[in-house]
């Protein structure tokens, strides 16, 4: 090597050496923001890198099952007997209404009548198996007295039914079992006296054809009749003339019938006349069955509503009771 070669080796070591240091001492000469650039590039592309990274991780999918369970439901009659089975996927809800509970009403005898109350247990949705017990509702009708009024003096009004005596007793089973497993069934008794009706139950209609009828009672809106009992009319009773009004005329007709039957024992009535005179019902046409018309004529002219001839003579004593 010659010294020329050496010397230009030595200044140009000499020169990058002291532009290195120039560029340690200032900091931020132009020299250095090559450098910078070159980093900020290297930084950058690091963020972006990891911004993409971040924006592209997905969650892991989860997995579901592609068919549900079936649960089985059962439903039971009165005595356990099995009445429909319904398959149901799991968390959907239980058709109650499928299950014909219609089928369960029963007639026994003609006045106990059994229908379907409710279910033992009430899961609305599916999930679990499930035995579903129907509860029962029975109903006894017992008749227990006929009504007292069978004596009647009009075909005005309406049959009475007063001393009727009828009871419901119904018994319901609960969910609630006793210490042997059965349902515990709760009972109560009902008056339905009031409720009953009588059929026909206008005296008219009762008396159309005859002085007897025959009435049936029926509770409430049933066509099951509870019992039937038997009434009279003593229609017109007073009403000599049979004009539709008892009056001194009729009053008069039976003094002239008694006087003429006591000053001749050939003279008589015949029973029509009999039956309409003979008022307080003592078996002979006399002036006190006049005397009673009289009254009751008197009475009746000052009211405005109407009365029959048990307001005025107690037939119950006089006739007795049944």
């Amino acid at each position: 090597m010659n010294i020329k070669n050496i010397a230009s080796a030595a200044f140009s070591a000499v020169f990058v050496f002291a532009a290195g240091f120039a560029v340690f001492t200032a900091g931020g000469s132009p020299t250095n923001i090559g450098s910078n650039a070159a980093a900020a590039t290297t930084v950058n592309t690091s963020k972006e890198t990891k911004s993409t990274t971040e924006t592209t991780v997905t969650t892991e999918p989860t997995t579901e099952p592609t068919t549900l369970k079936t649960y089985y439901i059962k439903f039971l009659d009165f005595d356990g007997n099995l009445m429909k089975t319904v398959e149901v996927e799991e968390g959907d809800p239980i058709n109650y209404n499928s299950v014909d509970t219609s089928s369960l009403h029963k007639h026994y005898g003609v006045n106990t009548e059994q229908a379907f109350y409710a279910w033992d247990i009430n899961p609305q949705f599916a999930d679990n198996d499930y035995t579903i017990h129907a509860l029962s509702q029975t109903a006894t009708i017992t008749f227990k007295n006929p009504p007292k009024k069978y004596r009647y003096f009009s075909t005005k009004g309406n049959v009475i039914l007063d001393g009727l005596e009828v009871y419901v007793k119904k018994a319901v089973q609960k969910p609630e079992k006793d210490k042997n497993g059965n349902y515990i069934v709760e009972e109560n008794v009902v008056d339905i006296s009031a409720s009953c009706k009588a059929s026909p139950s206008a005296l008219s209609e009762a008396f159309a054809n005859s002085d007897k009828a025959t009435i049936t009672v029926y509770p409430l809106g049933d066509k099951k009749s509870l019992c039937q009992f038997d009434i009279i009319c003593y229609r017109d009773l007073g009403d000599l003339n049979e004009d539709g009004y008892i009056n001194a005329v009729d009053a008069s007709a039976v003094l002239n019938a008694y006087a003429n039957m006591a000053a001749s024992k050939n003279y008589t009535v015949s029973d029509k006349f009999v039956k309409l005179a003979d008022v307080n019902m003592d078996g002979s046409v006399n002036a006190r069955d006049a005397s009673y018309i009289l009254n009751y004529y008197a009475k009746t002219a000052t009211s405005n509503e109407f009365m029959d001839w048990e307001n005025f003579l107690d037939y119950d004593k006089i006739l007795g009771t049944k």
